[in-house]
């Protein structure tokens, strides 16, 4: 589990517990053999809470917020293999009949330093395929729906779009013949028909670059993608999409600095270095 996600885990589970009377805190951290005391000099419940708890183990906490209904029994901590750390996890939800197109897709997006999941390319033919949907779908950072005719009477696919909404990912609808539907039809969709997988996968990038939930790694993993650019066009073209994002970790502006001065495809592209320059200092630096 991410520091993030402890502090989201604990922030919820001190809301929660610290509703109860104290005798019923205590009890409830006694039974989880989370660390307790009667020498608090606090008044805050959930300030108790979160002094006890912070430095319980991932999977405890898990439990705990599972005994509290914080979360589901879907949630987990583990990171899947088919993930890559600190990139955007993108979950690509399709019929089987255009699974093409979604390979596609994938590859066109991690051109752009996101690493995506497309079902039957993705699972390994030991693993219960169910459980790594599952582990794909409720540790993604964003889903992409190709809506194709059939795609909404589908029992999969309606379902994964489903997961994303109540965990409240982002959702890009691809308009591939129907348009978006009920939940989803408040999303911005994109046309795909007749497009390239190139094309849609910069529309996609630009889209989730503005998204909060996905702004710094989507800016990392165009990042580490110029590091290792290839070509002077290569590096214009990542620059386009660079210059959309509006967030970036300290670390992430430090090596696009450093970029410019040790990739020469970078350091030489026409006005790259000059841009990379405006990045960073409307970035705060």
């Amino acid at each position: 589990m991410t520091p993030s996600d402890r502090i989201h885990l604990i922030r919820d589970i001190a809301s929660a517990l610290g509703k109860e009377p104290w005798s019923l805190i205590d009890l409830t951290l006694k039974q989880f053999q989370m660390s307790w005391t009667d020498q608090w000099q606090g008044t805050e419940r959930s300030d108790y809470v979160i002094d006890m708890i912070s430095g319980a183990e991932d999977q405890t906490l898990v439990d705990l917020a599972k005994h509290l209904g914080v979360v589901t029994e879907l949630e987990s901590i583990e990171s899947p293999s088919f993930w890559t750390p600190n990139q955007p996890r993108i979950f690509i939800s399709h019929l089987a009949a255009v699974k093409k197109n979604a390979g596609a897709l994938k590859v066109a997006l991690e051109q752009y330093g996101c690493v995506c999941f497309v079902a039957h390319d993705d699972i390994e033919p030991t693993k219960v395929w169910q459980r790594e949907i599952e582990a794909a779908l409720t540790t993604m950072d964003a889903m992409i729906a190709i809506l194709t005719p059939g795609f909404n009477e589908s029992k999969w696919t309606d379902q994964e779009v489903g997961v994303a909404i109540g965990r409240r990912v982002p959702v890009v609808p691809l308009k591939a013949g129907i348009d978006p539907y009920g939940f989803i039809g408040k999303y911005q969709a994109l046309p795909a028909s007749g497009r390239t997988a190139e094309d849609i996968a910069v529309d996609i990038i630009g889209l989730l670059a503005g998204k909060p939930q996905l702004a710094f790694k989507i800016s990392n993993g165009l990042v580490h993608v110029l590091e290792q650019s290839s070509s002077w066009a290569e590096s214009k073209k990542l620059m386009d999409l660079v210059e959309k994002c509006r967030q970036f970790a300290p670390e992430a502006l430090e090596r696009l600095e450093e970029a410019a001065e040790k990739n020469s495809q970078v350091r030489e592209a026409w006005g790259v270095p000059e841009r990379i320059k405006r990045v960073v200092a409307q970035a705060g630096r």
